[in-house]
This record gives C-alpha cells, sequence and structure tokens, in this order.
C-alpha cells in the first residue's frame, strides 16, 4: 500500500471528528474532488461500527488516556482501518498519524486480530450487525417483515463493494436526433469503444446498464457530460413512469430536488406535460435549475415551497402528483453510507411525521380520478405500507407492473396498488412505490 498524503490525513481526521460529533453538512465541494479523501471517509463510515468495536475491544479506549478526545479517536479508527482492513505495516501507520511511542505499542496486538475469535460468544443480531455492517436498531426494525439471512443478502447488494453491481443510466432523448435508433446505436457504439459494455434493461426501452466498475468511465464520457446520458437507478425511474404523464397534463413533482424525477416526467411526456417541480430547501432549487436546463427540460416551472402547505390557491388541483418523500434512505446505503449511523427511532419518527403531512397535502391538491405516485427509498414498513394505509379510504389502488415485488404484507394481506424493489431481488436501491386514483 503507498502512503496516504499527509494533507488528506489531516483533512480525514477533520472530518471523522465532525462526525463523532453529529455535524452534518459537513463534507465540503473541495472535500468531494478530493478522491483519496472520499474513498477513506466514506470506506471508515461503511464499517463504523466493525471499527469501533475493535477500538473498543482490542484497545480498551474507554480506560486509556492516549485515546482521551474526539481528535485521538479519529486518528485510531484511521489506524484500524488501514491495519485490519489493508493490512499496512503497523509501524508505517504509527508515522503516517504521527503515533508516539505509547500509542504506537497499543495498536500493535491488531496485527493478530481476528474476527472468527472476536465474535465467540457475540449474540445472533449483534454478531450480524457486525458481519454486514449495519446498525442493530435497522436489523431489529427489517427483523419484523423479513428473515434475517433476507436482510443479510439485502444489506450486502447494497454494500457497494461488489464490482458486478449495476450501474443504470438512460439516453436522454430530449437532446437526440429524430432518429431515435440512429442515435441510441452511436451511442452505444461510443461506450463500446470506450471499454463499457452496456445491456438493455428487461422493462424499459431507455434504461440501460453496465457494471460498477465503468462508472468512472461513464462520468467521462462526453455524452454524459452533454446531459445525453443520465445515470439513474432503475426503481427511481420506474417511480417517475408509474405516472404515464400525457400532454398537457397538470402534474406536481412534491419533493423535486435534485430534479432527476422531474426530468424523466418532461422526457416521458416529450416536455409536453405542465410541470411544478417544487422543493422546500432553496440550496437544492437553485441546483436543480441548471441541471434541467442541461437535460432540455422545458415547460417545468420551479417552486421554492414548504410541500406541506403550497402556494397554490385550490384544492383538487393537479391530474398527477408524483410524491417522492424525504426518509430515512434505508435503501440506498450504497451510495450513503453516512446515512447507516444516523438510523434510530428519532430519525425514522421525524421523516414518519414529515411523510404523512405531505400525503395529507398531495390527497387534498389532486383532483378526483387523479393519479398519486408515493415513493421512498425505505426497507422500513412505517415509511411505505404503514403510511398509505392512513390515506386509503381517498383512493382505488392501480395496478403495478407484475415484475414489481409485492410489499410487505400487512395484517397477513397485500395493501393493493403498493410494491417493492429489493437490493438482492431487482438489483436496484431498496424502495417502496405505491399507484393510487383518487375516488
Amino acid at each position: 500500500m503507498s502512503n496516504i498524503n499527509q494533507k488528506v490525513i489531516d483533512s480525514l481526521i477533520k472530518l471523522l471528528t465532525q462526525f463523532i460529533e453529529r455535524k452534518t453538512g459537513t463534507f465540503s465541494i473541495k472535500n468531494r474532488s478530493n478522491a483519496e479523501l472520499v474513498h477513506y471517509y466514506y470506506e471508515i463510515l461503511r464499517y463504523w461500527n466493525k471499527i469501533n468495536f475493535i477500538l473498543k475491544r482490542k484497545l480498551k479506549f474507554s480506560k486509556n488516556s492516549h485515546v482521551s478526545n474526539r481528535y485521538s479517536i479519529a486518528k485510531y479508527l484511521i489506524a484500524i482501518y488501514r491495519i485490519v482492513w489493508e493490512k499496512e505495516n503497523v509501524i508505517k501507520v504509527g508515522k503516517e498519524l504521527k503515533f508516539i511511542e505509547a500509542e504506537l505499542n497499543l495498536i500493535k496486538n491488531l496485527k493478530s486480530f481476528s474476527w472468527e475469535q472476536t465474535l465467540i460468544g457475540v449474540k445472533e443480531i449483534e454478531r450480524l450487525s457486525l458481519e454486514i455492517a449495519i446498525p442493530t436498531f435497522l436489523i431489529n426494525k427489517l427483523a419484523t417483515v423479513m428473515d434475517l439471512e433476507t436482510i443479510r443478502a439485502n444489506i450486502k447488494s447494497m454494500d457497494g463493494r461488489e464490482r458486478k453491481e449495476r450501474l443504470y443510466f438512460r439516453f436522454n432523448d430530449l437532446l437526440f436526433d429524430k432518429n431515435l435508433q440512429d442515435s441510441l446505436d452511436f451511442f452505444l457504439q461510443n461506450l463500446k469503444e470506450q471499454g463499457i459494455k452496456a445491456k438493455l434493461d428487461t422493462h424499459f426501452s431507455n434504461i440501460f446498464y453496465t457494471t460498477l466498475k465503468n462508472k468512472k468511465k461513464i462520468l467521462l464520457n462526453r455524452f454524459y457530460k452533454e446531459g445525453k446520458l443520465v445515470i439513474q437507478d432503475k426503481a427511481s425511474f420506474a417511480v417517475a413512469q408509474l405516472l404515464e404523464p400525457q400532454a398537457n397534463e397538470l402534474i406536481c413533482d412534491i419533493c423535486a430536488a435534485p430534479g432527476i424525477k422531474t426530468s424523466i416526467i418532461a422526457q416521458l411526456s416529450q416536455n409536453q406535460a405542465i410541470v411544478i417541480a417544487n422543493d422546500f430547501n432553496r440550496s437544492r432549487v437553485s441546483v436543480m435549475k441548471p441541471l434541467l436546463r442541461k437535460l432540455n427540460v422545458s415547460n417545468t416551472n420551479l417552486l421554492n415551497s414548504d410541500g406541506i402547505k403550497l402556494p397554490i390557491r385550490f384544492t383538487n388541483f393537479f391530474d398527477k402528483i408524483l410524491l417522492d418523500a424525504p426518509c430515512t434512505g434505508s435503501g440506498t446505503f450504497s451510495t450513503n453510507p453516512e446515512l447507516k449511523w444516523r438510523q434510530n427511532e428519532g430519525f425514522l419518527h421525524q421523516n414518519l411525521v414529515l411523510q404523512e403531512k405531505l400525503l395529507k397535502s398531495a390527497t387534498n391538491l389532486l383532483k378526483p380520478s387523479g393519479i398519486l405516485v408515493y415513493s421512498t427509498c425505505s426497507l422500513y414498513p412505517e415509511e411505505g405500507e404503514y403510511q398509505v394505509l392512513k390515506i386509503l379510504n381517498h383512493f382505488k389502488p392501480m395496478e403495478l407492473p407484475e415484475w414489481i415485488s409485492p410489499s410487505y404484507k400487512i395484517d397477513l394481506q397485500h395493501i393493493p396498488g403498493t410494491g417493492r424493489f429489493f437490493p438482492a431481488i431487482h438489483q436496484t436501491k431498496g424502495f417502496f412505490i405505491a399507484k393510487f386514483k383518487k375516488k
């Protein structure tokens, strides 16, 4: 292994210290541009509970004066990752982190660390938590709707470490020439020349996939930079596609930022639907504007407002509404390892309250016979099945495609009009999805 740049180490210690202090929004654009820093930060977060377990068990940090503050803890977290995961030389790591002799002596026993020995006698739930690097809170929540091996399979699929994991993308025909097939053939040939083998998705004619290892090549491709190729998880595309947007329909995307699903609505309707794209966060709306312009999205009006109380004078206003609600993100750990360690009862409750209010708002704003598509990138039944049960008396369920898995059973029955994407089955992020027609 090569040495870590000293500036990267200093920045990494600072970021980990802030994470320990539960500060959010600390990963700046400048930091994100440093590939080495991004790698180590997200890898340490990915295995956060495992690394901390070693810190507590092997280094006995709580009783050791050398690990007495958050700065010192951050240094030891880096050391553990370098020695246990990367099999790096202890002396070399000590020099990188500027350990004094007493600190160096503390990490020397990591050379002989063994998970097999360490996990002897550990209870089943905690053992699984450590084996797949996931909080016990999430396991306990999911254990009510799936067995432990199914939990393991889904989390492993979300781990982001499998190089065979699929990377989905779509071709943006709002920027294509009129002859779509000629354009597709040209782009696919261009990707092939770059060493990117892409396959057409089974269910959508303009969705393709390649292996995750090709992501860097995709990001460097000129068609991606021009907005003609858009990286898009299949489940996320399916959510917008279920709206079936048509020309002249008035459609509201209530929680639209960063605008990817809005752009799908525009593409599917060929910019003929009238779209209101709303988001509560001003900075996210400001990011959405140039993105939609780049993707050649028109006939879309951006709104920076609280989706719970949209500044619309009338009820029964929209033909269709997409509510891709804020959630715990428990189905997206491959791209958001930070979210793993925010999973707790308080964070879940915070999202449940918001989702319930947004669903009520969407119900009031939708015309009779209007279509509501509700989704969350969450595996928790509380953010999916139990939420829509509260509004079912206002709606009739709409049929979903058969290839989408049934949602969880509630009181021994599936809820009509609802379904789920499971990472282990669909090779997508974990999603709940529902489609209803207002009575």
